[in-house]
């Protein structure tokens, strides 16, 4: 299995801001938990949405062959150098630089919001990730290039080109930026953040790694778990150490959180 890149040493660049917080690891794992097992407890009051989600997941798979070919029939050089640049965002090394280095700058500045929105981001980032890595082996879908069809689904098949949906970019870009844009009251820096992951999501299609599909899904979970962990205020017990699985296109393995 290929190791995490550098994710695990950037996010423990956030050690201080969670040796001031004490309880990270455990919010991670309560909220990996709540992630997973959310099916199980969708209320009356939750249907209208998931209805209204389900019936656009499904109108858009309708139209994956389509989205396809219309995203390959736009390929040039200047596009594909666009996309090449979206793609970092979405990247697990990126991000957690990106959040430590937020974190960082909130130390300096001494700002507890900053640190505290900064370990956030890591525990959406997480527990999202967790959430999609267990959804994306138990489909199982073909990716596109793979020349299987957008309805493919071989589950539990441990191989890149079965792991289409959802799309772990997506998922991580949308973890992310949700955190950020719910605890700011910007609307510019909400809908920067909000831009930023959604060009994740049309690069995963435009590279021909995911169908549109995937990606609509990754965005749907990485949002609710970001807002979800962003508006939470309880506070959990926290254990020494997490060790989460981490899932996308360009590395695998899992992430070792601390608190210290």
């Amino acid at each position: 299995m290929r190791r995490l890149r550098e994710f695990p040493l950037a996010l423990l660049l956030l050690s201080p801001s969670a040796a001031a917080a004490g309880g990270f690891p455990g919010e991670v794992l309560y909220s990996a938990g709540r992630a997973v097992s959310s099916p199980a407890r969708i209320s009356k009051a939750d249907l209208p949405a998931l209805g209204a989600l389900t019936a656009g997941g499904l109108a858009v798979y309708s139209l994956d062959g389509q989205l396809r070919r219309a995203f390959l029939r736009n390929r040039s050089r200047l596009n594909d150098e666009i996309s090449k640049n979206a793609e970092k965002l979405g990247n697990g090394g990126y991000d957690a630089a990106i959040v430590a280095a937020y974190g960082g700058l909130g130390l300096l500045l001494k700002d507890p919001r900053m640190q505290e929105t900064s370990l956030l981001a890591a525990e959406s980032f997480l527990a999202a990730n967790a959430a999609g890595t267990l959804l994306k082996y138990s489909a199982g879908r073909a990716r596109p290039y793979a020349g299987d069809g957008k309805s493919r689904f071989t589950p539990f098949r441990f191989k890149t080109a079965c792991t289409s949906f959802p799309s772990g970019h997506t998922v991580s870009a949308f973890s992310v930026a949700s955190v950020f844009a719910a605890r700011s009251g910007s609307r510019a820096v909400k809908g920067l953040a909000y831009a930023l992951a959604s060009s994740v999501a049309l690069q995963r299609v435009y590279a021909d790694k995911h169908w549109a599909s995937d990606v609509l899904a990754g965005a749907a979970i990485g949002t609710a778990v970001g807002r979800w962990v962003a508006a939470r205020k309880e506070k959990s017990a926290s254990p020494s150490a997490l060790l989460l699985p981490v899932y996308s296109p360009d590395y695998a393995g899992a992430a070792a959180v601390f608190s210290f």
